[in-house]
Protein backbone atom coordinates (compact mmCIF):
# COMPACT_ATOMS: atom_id res chain seq x y z
CA UNK A 1 0.00 0.00 0.00
CA UNK A 2 1.40 3.37 -0.95
CA UNK A 3 1.72 6.19 1.53
CA UNK A 4 -0.95 8.19 -0.31
CA UNK A 5 -3.45 5.28 -0.16
CA UNK A 6 -2.72 4.78 3.53
CA UNK A 7 -3.27 8.47 4.30
CA UNK A 8 -6.52 8.45 2.33
CA UNK A 9 -7.81 5.34 4.13
CA UNK A 10 -6.88 6.53 7.64
CA UNK A 11 -9.68 9.13 8.04
CA UNK A 12 -12.24 6.59 6.85
CA UNK A 13 -11.02 4.04 9.39
CA UNK A 14 -11.10 6.64 12.15
CA UNK A 15 -14.61 7.68 11.18
CA UNK A 16 -15.81 4.06 11.21
CA UNK A 17 -14.20 3.42 14.60
CA UNK A 18 -15.81 6.52 16.11
CA UNK A 19 -19.33 5.94 14.84
CA UNK A 20 -21.79 5.72 17.75
CA UNK A 21 -24.29 3.04 18.58
CA UNK A 22 -23.27 0.20 16.32
CA UNK A 23 -25.47 -2.87 16.76
CA UNK A 24 -25.83 -2.43 20.52
CA UNK A 25 -29.61 -2.51 21.12
CA UNK A 26 -29.22 -0.58 24.39
CA UNK A 27 -28.05 2.57 22.62
CA UNK A 28 -29.46 5.06 20.18
CA UNK A 29 -27.90 7.86 18.18
CA UNK A 30 -27.97 10.03 21.33
CA UNK A 31 -26.47 7.30 23.57
CA UNK A 32 -28.31 4.72 25.68
CA UNK A 33 -32.04 4.15 25.95
CA UNK A 34 -34.51 2.06 27.92
CA UNK A 35 -37.75 0.89 26.31
CA UNK A 36 -41.04 1.91 27.97
CA UNK A 37 -42.73 -0.75 30.08
CA UNK A 38 -42.71 -2.77 33.28
CA UNK A 39 -39.49 -4.49 34.35
CA UNK A 40 -39.10 -7.00 37.13
CA UNK A 41 -37.92 -10.24 38.64
CA UNK A 42 -40.80 -10.87 41.07
CA UNK A 43 -41.63 -14.54 41.55
CA UNK A 44 -44.42 -16.16 43.53
CA UNK A 45 -43.62 -19.06 45.86
CA UNK A 46 -45.03 -22.42 44.73
CA UNK A 47 -48.03 -22.87 46.98
CA UNK A 48 -48.36 -19.59 48.84
CA UNK A 49 -49.09 -15.96 48.21
CA UNK A 50 -45.50 -15.08 48.99
CA UNK A 51 -43.69 -12.83 46.49
CA UNK A 52 -39.97 -12.08 46.17
CA UNK A 53 -38.23 -9.52 43.96
CA UNK A 54 -38.43 -6.01 42.55
CA UNK A 55 -40.72 -4.56 39.91
CA UNK A 56 -40.88 -1.11 38.36
CA UNK A 57 -42.69 0.74 35.62
CA UNK A 58 -41.13 3.31 33.30
CA UNK A 59 -44.10 4.58 31.25
CA UNK A 60 -41.91 6.51 28.80
CA UNK A 61 -38.79 4.36 29.13
CA UNK A 62 -35.61 6.40 29.42
CA UNK A 63 -37.65 9.56 28.85
CA UNK A 64 -39.87 8.89 31.90
CA UNK A 65 -40.18 11.68 34.43
CA UNK A 66 -41.28 9.26 37.18
CA UNK A 67 -40.90 5.60 38.09
CA UNK A 68 -43.34 3.38 39.97
CA UNK A 69 -41.57 0.70 41.99
CA UNK A 70 -42.42 -1.99 44.52
CA UNK A 71 -40.11 -4.29 46.45
CA UNK A 72 -41.57 -7.66 47.41
CA UNK A 73 -40.20 -9.62 50.36
CA UNK A 74 -42.88 -12.15 51.32
CA UNK A 75 -45.52 -9.64 50.26
CA UNK A 76 -45.46 -6.65 47.93
CA UNK A 77 -45.43 -3.41 49.91
CA UNK A 78 -46.63 -0.01 48.95
CA UNK A 79 -45.95 1.19 45.41
CA UNK A 80 -43.72 4.25 45.42
CA UNK A 81 -43.72 6.85 42.66
CA UNK A 82 -40.50 8.86 42.47
CA UNK A 83 -38.96 11.42 40.11
CA UNK A 84 -36.26 10.02 37.83
CA UNK A 85 -32.84 11.57 37.20
CA UNK A 86 -31.16 10.91 33.84
CA UNK A 87 -27.39 10.35 33.93
CA UNK A 88 -24.62 9.44 31.52
CA UNK A 89 -25.22 5.67 31.74
CA UNK A 90 -28.80 5.30 32.91
CA UNK A 91 -31.48 6.48 35.30
CA UNK A 92 -31.48 6.93 39.05
CA UNK A 93 -34.03 7.67 41.76
CA UNK A 94 -34.59 7.36 45.51
CA UNK A 95 -36.64 4.55 47.07
CA UNK A 96 -37.74 4.53 50.70
CA UNK A 97 -37.69 1.57 53.08
CA UNK A 98 -39.13 2.82 56.34
CA UNK A 99 -36.93 5.69 57.47
CA UNK A 100 -34.11 4.69 55.10
CA UNK A 101 -33.58 6.19 51.63
CA UNK A 102 -31.98 3.91 49.03
CA UNK A 103 -30.39 5.32 45.88
CA UNK A 104 -31.33 3.10 42.93
CA UNK A 105 -29.51 3.09 39.57
CA UNK A 106 -30.90 1.57 36.36
CA UNK A 107 -28.69 0.82 33.38
CA UNK A 108 -29.81 -0.61 30.03
CA UNK A 109 -28.64 -4.10 29.03
CA UNK A 110 -30.31 -4.74 25.68
CA UNK A 111 -33.79 -4.09 24.31
CA UNK A 112 -35.67 -6.04 26.99
CA UNK A 113 -33.49 -5.95 30.11
CA UNK A 114 -32.18 -3.42 32.60
CA UNK A 115 -29.80 -3.79 35.52
CA UNK A 116 -30.90 -2.44 38.92
CA UNK A 117 -28.12 -1.51 41.35
CA UNK A 118 -28.85 -0.55 44.97
CA UNK A 119 -27.76 -1.04 48.56
CA UNK A 120 -30.74 -2.60 50.35
CA UNK A 121 -28.78 -2.67 53.62
CA UNK A 122 -26.41 -5.57 52.93
CA UNK A 123 -23.98 -3.92 50.52
CA UNK A 124 -24.40 -2.83 46.91
CA UNK A 125 -25.94 -5.47 44.66
CA UNK A 126 -27.01 -5.58 41.02
CA UNK A 127 -29.85 -7.64 39.64
CA UNK A 128 -31.32 -8.04 36.16
CA UNK A 129 -34.91 -6.95 35.54
CA UNK A 130 -36.63 -8.23 32.41
CA UNK A 131 -39.25 -6.38 30.39
CA UNK A 132 -42.58 -7.98 31.34
CA UNK A 133 -45.75 -8.49 29.35
CA UNK A 134 -47.87 -8.33 32.54
CA UNK A 135 -47.03 -6.88 35.96
CA UNK A 136 -46.77 -9.30 38.90
CA UNK A 137 -45.49 -7.31 41.88
CA UNK A 138 -47.23 -4.05 40.98
CA UNK A 139 -50.49 -5.96 40.44
CA UNK A 140 -50.10 -7.73 43.81
CA UNK A 141 -49.35 -4.43 45.55
CA UNK A 142 -52.59 -3.02 44.07
CA UNK A 143 -54.52 -6.10 45.28
CA UNK A 144 -54.97 -7.63 41.83
CA UNK A 145 -54.31 -11.31 41.10
CA UNK A 146 -51.35 -12.04 38.80
CA UNK A 147 -52.21 -12.51 35.13
CA UNK A 148 -52.28 -16.11 33.88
Amino acid sequence: MTMRAALTAMPLLLLAACSGGGDDPATSAEGWEIAPGTYGNVVMADSSDSYQGVELRLPEGSESETVEMVRCDGWCGQVERQPVRRGLNGLSFAFHIGERTVDVALTPHGPDRIELTADWGEGVTSQPLLLLEQPVGLAAAHGKPPAE
